[in-house]
């Protein structure tokens, strides 16, 4: 798109999950650009600007993925304790640090980190979270505050991006949306849109008022950012506190529970001229499904996901003030059956009906299979991903048949294509390894490598059991008794299931005692209780080392093997 010079166009970004994190990097730059406030003196009619800050993420994007944010999140033992302990502090929080600490912050105060920065963040004794939604808005030189930017946009050579970035609202269930000018959902009467220039609520009191506008300046970029990529079950929800009064928390989670590419916002937003790019892996043909219980579940959920995508894509189909939606959609596996362009192409010999058990798989599939956590990424995986972009939008945007020539301008990840020492068989393997979570290192390894790991899982393997034994051994005459008596165990098991059937059978306000309960564990987790400094201690010491040896020699090695 930088190519064709379309980027200088758009006017409305949709985010969603991790298009979120680099889309807010992109949206940061494209602000200096047509603020004039790049380092480099580049403006916005300079040749080749946005090419210029396309070539920029392109390798800081990559070298901020590949420190491991997943690992990283880890290796701090104050804020692993504070994460433990702190009911308002999460792994969604702290994952909003690193977001802001590695992607965002550099572009916003590019050379000003001091060691009093770092000492200060290290011991969590300073928000590092800086860039707040509120002063996102792009001001263009020669306009002033306030300024009517659909009014400039009609004009203006260079449009104006609107930033939207979405996630999901657990409390409704509907797309929550962050902008620079507003929070909430487009159309609901519990959680409407509150203004940043005007938050104030007539029902609210002046101090809850007070307090919501409060709130809403201390939300960042990097905050949104953590909420539309908190995928559910692997980050706990990004919570925010009395936006709509006391007895309201906002729990946000990953924008593709609700739409999984970003279009409701572009629909909201009267878009006539559409380019979505979906980077989910899509549902395929399984002649033989697996029908384990976790099986089942995956592939259900698939199910779902799908049948709301295309739900979605469904309502671009009407027409937007007299105008036909035009719109333009790819996703990883558009390489089936198209012009073969990648390395060798040999995808599978039917897509259509293609069994993962059966098949020899092919690199776009195994492309569109790679994980998709926030681990790191070596050159090979990060270049494949990239090229098969590029050419994905050649195809759809473009009008081409296969790219039969190299790019015009001398994009990094093309690499994948010209290197001697990358083969095909290196590639494919490189990619089969890259869609595992964990032991990725040991598969790319040679045999020393591979029994290096296997000694390490046996190790692994017989302290768990090890463990199990001596707590066996030392609980083993009051489990024995237990089991010689089964008039106790029935009666327990009767009357445990009689005191569950009474207490559904009391009052409304009795039937909460989970919630009670939960009120309870609350209280522990937040009061000032010293029995837990020691333990939380411990375990976010233990943790902040097995982080910091991963980073120090297994993730420079996997690296090192991708490159």
């Amino acid at each position: 798109m930088a190519e064709l010079d379309l980027l200088r166009h758009v006017q409305m970004l949709s985010t969603v999950s991790g298009g979120s994190i680099i889309g807010a990097m992109y949206y940061l730059k494209v602000k200096q650009l047509l603020e004039h406030e790049r380092t480099d003196g580049v403006i916005p009619s300079t040749p080749g600007a946005y090419v210029k800050i396309v070539q920029e993420l392109e390798t800081e994007f990559l070298k901020g993925v590949q420190t491991n944010l997943r690992v990283r999140a880890l290796l701090n033992p104050i804020k692993n304790a504070k994460m433990f302990i702190s009911d308002d502090y999460s792994r969604s929080d702290r994952m909003s640090e690193l977001y802001n600490e590695t992607f965002y912050r550099p572009i916003q105060r590019p050379g000003k980190e001091t060691l009093r920065d770092w000492l200060q963040d290290a011991l969590s004794l300073k928000d590092c979270r800086d860039i707040f939604l509120k002063d996102l808005k792009i001001v263009p030189k020669g306009e002033r505050p306030g300024f009517d930017v659909a009014l400039h946009n009609r004009d203006a050579e260079h449009k104006i991006p609107v930033l939207n970035i979405n996630a999901t609202t657990l409390n409704s269930g509907d797309n929550w949306v962050f902008t620079a000018s507003y929070v909430g959902v487009a159309s609901s009467e519990r959680y409407p849109r509150i203004s940043f220039a005007n938050p104030n609520d007539p029902g609210l009191s002046p101090e809850q008022n007070k307090k919501r506008a409060a709130i809403l300046n201390k939300l960042t970029l990097s905050d949104a950012v953590a909420a539309s990529a908190c995928v559910p079950a692997l980050f706990a929800p990004f919570a925010i506190h009395d936006l709509y009064g006391e007895k309201d928390v906002i729990e946000l989670v990953d924008g593709g529970v609700f739409d999984n590419q970003g279009l409701t916002a572009l629909t909201d937003g009267k878009c006539t001229h559409i380019i979505c790019s979906d980077a989910s892996g899509q549902l395929c043909h399984d002649r033989s499904p697996a029908s384990g219980m976790a099986s089942v579940f995956m592939r259900s959920n698939d199910v779902l996901m799908k049948r709301v995508r295309d739900l979605i894509v469904r309502e671009l189909e009407m027409k937007e003030g007299g105008k036909t939606v035009d719109a333009r959609f790819w996703h990883l596996r558009e390489g089936f059956g198209g012009t073969p362009y990648f390395r060798s192409l040999s995808p599978p010999p039917d897509s259509s009906d293609y069994n993962q058990t059966g098949a020899d798989n092919g690199q776009i599939f195994l492309l569109s299979a790679i994980r998709t956590d926030l681990d790191a990424f070596a050159d090979i995986e990060a270049n494949a991903l990239m090229y098969d972009g590029y050419c994905l939008c050649d195809r759809f945007l473009n009008q081409s048949e296969g790219l039969k020539n190299p790019p015009s301008l001398p994009w990094g990840f093309y690499s994948v294509m010209t290197s001697p020492t990358l083969d095909s068989c290196r590639l494919t393997h490189c990619l089969a390894v890259g869609g595992d979570m964990f032991f990725k290192v040991f598969r790319l390894t040679d045999t020393k490598g591979k029994l290096l790991g296997a000694g390490l899982g046996l190790v692994v393997l017989l302290s768990i059991w090890a463990f199990v034994y001596e707590a066996l051994t030392v609980y083993a005459d009051r489990i024995q008794g237990a089991l010689a008596a089964p008039g106790w165990t029935a009666a327990v098991v009767v009357f445990g299931m009689a005191g569950w059937t009474l207490m559904k059978k009391l009052p409304h306000p009795v039937q909460h005692w989970q919630k009670w309960l939960a009120e309870g564990v609350r209280t522990v987790r937040t009061g000032n209780v010293l029995g837990l400094v020691y333990p939380l201690a411990i375990v976010g010491s233990l943790v902040s080392i097995a982080a910091f040896f991963y980073l120090k020699v297994i993730n420079p090695r996997y690296l090192k093997l991708g490159r």
